[in-house]
């Protein structure tokens, strides 16, 4: 049984679909380059925060939340990067939102068990959150960019398969593998209202 997040489809006022954003959407060129942590960010508070609007209405969101961030010249390659920014924007906006963490620690040994990670995955999508995906290195999962952050929108807890978005689109990719194959780990983050 597939658990689902509430990340919307974006449409362009060109009628083009997108599921999540894009860091190509930013002008910029270092933008394009660093702004996978922000775009992630833009989803987890975008799923939220339940604004109404396009392409157009979410690139305003990713411009705002890009200032937030400071990547350096390996990005945004920690959870603690990731939520330092996205909790300058929370308290930017007066947003009463929480980030929970479950880091991947690039030592197997250390790494918490295929379980653990299925049980905070599903646990967020449950609450309709999508997750925030820290992949460092994708080990042997091939569709999976390394040093880069996309955004968990299903899973199937069986099997381990999940769906992200990236670059605006859907992509498959097995948690499970990549977590067992993963040269240097990463994180998943997502937010709970707080109350």
């Amino acid at each position: 049984m597939l658990v689902e997040s509430d990340l919307p489809t974006l449409t362009s006022l060109s009628g083009e679909t997108y599921i999540g954003g894009s860091q190509e959407w930013y002008e910029d060129s270092w933008h394009k380059k660093a702004g996978c942590g922000p775009v992630a960010a833009s989803n987890l508070i975008w799923s939220m925060t339940h604004p109404k609007g396009g392409k157009e209405q979410y690139l305003e969101l990713m411009c705002d939340m890009y200032p937030c961030f400071t990547p350096g010249l390996q990005g945004i390659n920690t959870s603690v990067l990731f939520t330092d920014g996205i909790m300058r924007y929370i308290a930017k906006h007066g947003l009463k939102l929480t980030p929970q963490v479950l880091d991947i620690p690039s030592r197997p040994r250390r790494r918490p068990n295929t379980g653990t990670v299925r049980d905070f995955i599903v646990s967020a999508l449950q609450a309709s959150a999508p997750v925030a995906f820290l992949n460092l290195s994708n080990g042997t999962v091939r569709n999976l960019e390394n040093w880069h952050w996309v955004t968990i929108i299903a899973l199937d807890p069986d099997t381990m398969q999940a769906d992200i978005s990236d670059y605006g689109k859907v992509l498959e990719v097995g948690v499970s593998k990549w977590l067992k194959t993963s040269f240097l780990g990463g994180a998943f983050v997502y937010l709970t209202a707080v109350i």
